[in-house]
């Protein structure tokens, strides 16, 4: 019997699932799990999981779709964009 996520809830099979590709996926990247980039990652493999990817594998094949993509639109020399909480 498959569970599907209920409302944002999460039950310890489906976590279980999400942790592993979390680990799996900053171990093959030399990612510390609880850097920035460790914590976007978790929080993307779960909107990944609550958008109907259900394996680990797909988690992260969706997380480096994502990363790829995201690394595609920067330009190396670039000037910074600056964000709202700059200094002016």
């Amino acid at each position: 019997m498959e569970t599907k996520m209920a409302a944002g809830v999460f039950d310890v099979t489906q976590l279980n699932l999400i942790r592993d590709a979390h680990l799996d996926w900053c171990a093959v990247n030399t990612v510390e799990p609880t850097s920035v980039l460790g914590e976007e990652a978790v929080a993307y493999l779960l909107r990944a999981y609550g958008a109907g990817c259900d394996s680990p594998q797909e988690m992260i094949a969706s997380l480096d779709r994502y990363i790829s993509e995201r690394a595609s639109h920067v330009q190396l020399g670039s000037p910074a964009i600056p964000s709202s909480g700059d200094e002016r």
